[in-house]
């Protein structure tokens, strides 16, 4: 009896083993689901969409995007971490934003909890001033704000957000000091912007292009490894001299059990879509790019850049963990 019981056993395992082998071949064979965890019609839920129309294409299956929004991302992120499978039918979108609250905050989770399987595309920050300023160029913004400390009022989407974090570091890079002033999202810092309630305004794709193309406000310089596309005569600080750039970066996370073998073929897929012109098409419409680093590279980035926000946020105090 004892030995029918332990073959049983072993029939029965080696038939999980077989069909997660089988499944793992097949992989994707019905829909997947990813997680976002910030509201429909925002940066990334539009990104991940656009991503999924291009995913369908590729593999038959359809991308499902659950939208858990609230707190900075951190509800939908734990809800994900309590119960997502590792079968690589269970997705998460991770970002920067993700890794800056960490440290702003003590959360239930790091970078470690999950495994990073590879980026799907970026979006650029890039400095806005009234069209009748007198700043023509980054360099005539530098040097006044460095004749003048602290006087330039420098608008963002909000304290410790993405934008807030690239206007303190270029602060930190070029040796200037600006007085911030939140606002509550980054469309509503270009209005206030254009009222004269601030002197500039640190952005992020899509924010302000319409105002830009208004002639309302100009861009000086964006931060990206490239120029905008929408945006092609306005100067990187790269080419004007400053080794600065200044990038929101979205990537897939899954479970930490999740098998290696899924987590290659996964990523095959991700390259497969971000490479596809189709994807750029989508994505040119809310001024993101797309942006693709393997699994190996994006983790060496991903670790890069936590050690980038934790060293900047303990420098300026933010935050209750440190």
């Amino acid at each position: 009896m004892k030995k029918a019981f332990a073959l049983l056993c072993v029939l029965l395992i080696a038939v999980s083993v077989f069909a997660q082998g089988q499944n793992e071949d097949n992989y994707p064979s019905r829909p997947v689901e990813v997680t976002v965890q910030w509201s429909a019609g925002g940066g990334a839920d539009l990104a991940f969409r656009a991503f999924a129309d291009v995913f369908a294409q590729h593999t038959g299956q359809q991308m499902v995007i659950k939208n858990v929004p609230g707190a900075s991302g951190v509800p939908g992120t734990v809800q994900y971490l309590d119960s997502a499978q590792p079968d690589g039918y269970s997705l998460m979108h991770w970002s920067n934003a993700h890794v800056s609250n960490m440290h702003m905050t003590n959360v239930p989770f790091t970078n470690d909890s999950f495994k990073h399987v590879a980026e799907i595309v970026e979006s650029t920050h890039y400095l806005l001033v009234p069209a009748d300023s007198e700043w023509e160029t980054l360099d005539d913004f530098i040097a006044y704000a460095k004749e003048h400390p602290g006087e330039i009022k420098m608008g963002n989407a909000g304290t410790g957000g993405g934008n807030h974090l690239a206007a303190l570091l270029l602060e930190d890079a070029t040796g200037t000091q600006f007085t911030h002033v939140a606002y509550d999202g980054g469309n509503p810092s270009v209005i206030g912007l254009m009222s004269g309630e601030v002197d500039a305004s640190m952005n992020n794709s899509p924010e302000g292009y319409s105002n830009v193309e208004a002639g309302q406000v100009k861009m000086l310089v964006s931060f990206g490894e490239e120029r905008l596309p929408d945006f092609p005569d306005v100067p990187t600080a790269k080419e004007l001299g400053y080794d600065i750039v200044l990038r929101q970066w979205r990537g897939i996370a899954v479970p930490l059990d999740t098998p290696d073998e899924l987590v290659d073929k996964l990523d095959d897929i991700i390259k497969a879509c971000v490479e596809d012109p189709a994807y750029a098409e989508k994505l040119s419409g809310i001024g993101a790019i797309p942006a693709y680093m393997d699994t190996e590279e994006y983790n060496e980035f991903i670790k890069a850049e936590d050690q980038r926000f934790k060293d900047l946020i303990i420098s300026r105090g933010f935050g209750d963990r440190y």
